[in-house]
């Protein structure tokens, strides 16, 4: 397999003693020239109008690469090593996965979370063994500071299942159901959120996932009152209530529960769900003020009084 350099100068070769034939070779050319003279933007422009005539042309597509990767058009680089990759019937890994290496480092350095996920993508399909364990780490410290995206949810599923120990692992879960949590899809997240606890390798970790577990099923089960839909509702409180505890989610879970019951003419369990939402709470807190509230409003109810 040709080096990069020994592809240049045969491009540079082609050049200078007019050996190109046609049209796609001469675009070859110049992109090899301005390659060498580190003009990298101009030396993908003209690789790539090479390609829509030679678009089967591994060597050309590598320059391309190489182009992109050294002009930071970090997107661009991935998906044509991708194409190196993927093409014909014998595909170039070692290239391929190299390279897709390489753009996969810039990326994290420069926290480009769609190249960054463009390059996982292609490494699971063309060379999984690499798929990002290398990475995991520094996604971990990264990550939060990334917008929730289906990019970054595609960069932290792989990075998980490609973490080097277990703990490292748990760290990475627990940002992607926390980016599933981000994204609106609490129902995804929530099994996530519970396997963590179950795994009980992290404190902190279990920790952070029982409170993003709590405030998801208080979400959902808010969600489901409005949606007219009580029995639900009461499923989703009483599951906040259960990981949750004491936490404001839990607390907030049972001013949800007693409301629940107290549309249900269940004063009794009413006032015990807005009595739960005192424990733990503040005087003066919106909790605590609100079950207090609560409770005089079962109280007036209970004895008919307005």
């Amino acid at each position: 397999m040709p080096s990069l350099l020994g592809r240049l100068l045969v491009g540079l070769f082609c050049l200078s003693s007019l050996a190109c034939v046609d049209t796609a070779m001469k675009h070859a050319a110049l992109g090899d020239r301005a390659y060498v003279e580190r003009r990298y933007s101009d030396a993908l422009a003209e690789y790539r109008v090479a390609l829509v005539q030679r678009t089967d042309d591994r060597d050309i597509r590598v320059k391309a690469a190489a182009a992109a990767l050294n002009a930071g058009d970090l997107v661009a680089a991935a998906e044509e090593y991708i194409a190196v990759g993927t093409a014909g019937s014998d595909p170039i890994e070692s290239e391929a996965g190299d390279g897709l290496t390489r753009v996969a480092q810039a990326a994290a350095d420069a926290g480009d979370q769609i190249a960054l996920a463009t390059a996982v993508d292609g490494l699971r399909r063309i060379a999984p063994g690499r798929a990002l364990g290398h990475f995991a780490g520094q996604l971990a410290m990264q990550i939060g500071e990334a917008p929730a995206s289906n990019e970054v949810l595609s960069v932290l599923f792989y990075a998980a299942a490609a973490a080097p120990d277990a703990r490292l692992q748990d760290s990475l879960m627990y940002a992607y159901a926390a980016t599933l949590r981000r994204l609106g899809q609490c129902e995804d997240a929530i099994p996530v959120f519970e396997s963590l606890m179950r795994r009980q390798l992290e404190p902190v970790v279990m920790e952070r996932a029982r409170d993003a577990l709590g405030y998801c099923a208080l979400l959902l089960g808010q969600r489901a009152v409005d949606a007219g839909l009580p029995l639900t509702a009461e499923e989703w409180f009483l599951r906040a209530i259960q990981r949750a505890g004491s936490t404001v989610h839990g607390r907030r879970a049972y001013l949800g529960l007693g409301d629940v019951l107290f549309a249900r003419a269940d004063y009794v369990g009413a006032a015990v769900a807005y009595e739960s939402a005192l424990l733990g709470g503040e005087p003066g807190g919106p909790v605590y003020e609100e079950a207090l509230a609560k409770l005089s409003m079962v109280e007036r109810a209970g004895t008919g009084i307005p």
